[in-house]
């Protein structure tokens, strides 16, 4: 007997069949911690399964699913194996997979795969559905399903909104889901009340209430490269953010030619104590290298240092946060494939707006933590090499 924590909203849906189940929300709203109890419950109630979890790129899985699935574990007391190399549990004659579309053709070569759950669907195309969608295919004793779960964002997956809410797909269920239906109190209540801050209509939309919108006024227009092969780097260091329950603290690698700069996603993750990020940090390799980080917190600041972290606090100064957004549209930037936080803020962070519509000097502060640990390192970095600058 297995212990699921599940809200009256989504109890209904661990035996729903429907080939696709769809699972659309706001942020908070526990559509993600959902997927991964269904994938438990039906590895325990039906044995014999072999379940494919998905994100656009393979190694973003580490920190995020892969980490709901040894607590639910880790809760119910199930002895299992985890397979580092192949990203594999194991247990009671179950396999989970964790893996992205990094490479299609191996995702296509995966065999006796029963159900998949495609997680932050809108990271992915219309032909990597498709492409997915194929793969689930081989008659089992056990029905066939794929549940995808996303935030409503219009403008970054036009094409999950064709397919399951402007057209009706008899085989899918859509379900939608908002802060209320997570069933944990504390968790519902302190995103409840960041939400509720947001004072833009387009973000209010998809993050409160779990509408389709599309944003406009972007403030990056950031494309996304790979790092450069056999690059000799003028400056390579970091930028962190900090954050605990409901804000993930996120750590970006900032790469530097000239004004030319990639940022690549170190660490993006809730609920770390000061002890428990200085010590990611040191397993990611960053210590030894200049970690800029949010002045706000200078008491984290020096905790970070105590534990063998070279930290110093951003600067900062009157109008701090749009100079440094100035500087940083006035370089060349690039954001790494495998930075999906990172590459989803890009597309959300805009300017605020007045009544009228018209763009404010301002950002919307909200899911800004990939940004602003991007902007701590490049503004610190750029007034170090130029100090007639204007400090932040």
């Amino acid at each position: 007997m297995i212990r699921l924590q599940l809200s009256t909203h989504f109890s209904p849906l661990l035996d729903n069949r429907h080939r696709y189940l769809v699972l659309c929300g706001g942020r908070g709203s526990g559509k993600s911690e959902f997927a991964a109890r269904k994938i438990l419950y039906r590895c325990m109630k039906e044995g014999n399964h072999r379940f494919l979890v998905l994100r656009k790129v393979r190694a973003s899985c580490k920190d995020s699913v892969i980490r709901v699935f040894h607590e639910l574990l880790a809760a119910n007391e199930i002895k299992h194996e985890w397979n580092k190399t192949d990203r594999v549990i194991s247990f009671d004659g179950n396999e989970i997979l964790f893996n992205g579309m990094d490479d299609p053709e191996k995702i296509k070569s995966i065999k006796g795969i029963t159900g998949i759950w495609i997680e932050e669907a809108t990271e992915f195309t219309l032909q990597d559905f498709i492409a997915i969608d194929l793969v689930l295919r081989e008659a089992g004793p056990e029905y066939l399903q794929i549940m995808l779960s996303f935030n409503p964002d219009e403008a970054q997956a036009p094409w999950l909104k064709e397919r399951f809410f402007d057209t009706k797909d008899a085989d899918a269920l859509v379900d939608v889901s908002t802060v209320e239906h997570n069933p944990i109190k504390e968790i519902r209540e302190a995103y409840t009340k960041r939400l509720d801050l947001i004072d833009d209509e387009a973000l209010r939309k998809m993050y409160r209430f779990g509408v389709w919108a599309a944003v406009r006024g972007r403030i990056y227009n950031w494309d996304v490269q790979p790092l450069p092969d056999d690059m000799a780097w003028d400056d390579v260091w970091y930028g962190l953010d900090f954050g605990f329950s409901v804000d993930p603290a996120a750590c970006v690698k900032i790469y530097r030619k000239a004004d030319v700069y990639w940022l690549q996603e170190i660490l993006y993750q809730t609920g770390m104590t000061n002890a428990d990020l200085a010590a990611a940090l040191k397993a990611k390799g960053v210590a030894g290298s200049l970690v800029v980080c949010d002045s706000a917190e200078m008491k984290s600041v020096e905790e970070l240092r105590q534990a063998g972290i070279c930290a110093v606090g951003a600067e900062k100064g009157p109008e701090s946060v749009k100079a440094g957004i100035d500087l940083c549209k006035s370089r060349t930037v690039h954001i790494t494939p495998e930075s999906t936080n990172g590459i989803a803020e890009s597309r959300t962070y805009k300017w605020k707006e007045d009544g009228n519509g018209n763009a404010l000097p301002m950002p919307v502060k909200y899911k800004d933590h990939f940004l602003d640990a991007a902007r701590y390192g490049i503004t610190f970095n750029a007034f170090r090499a130029q100090p007639n600058l204007w400090r932040l």
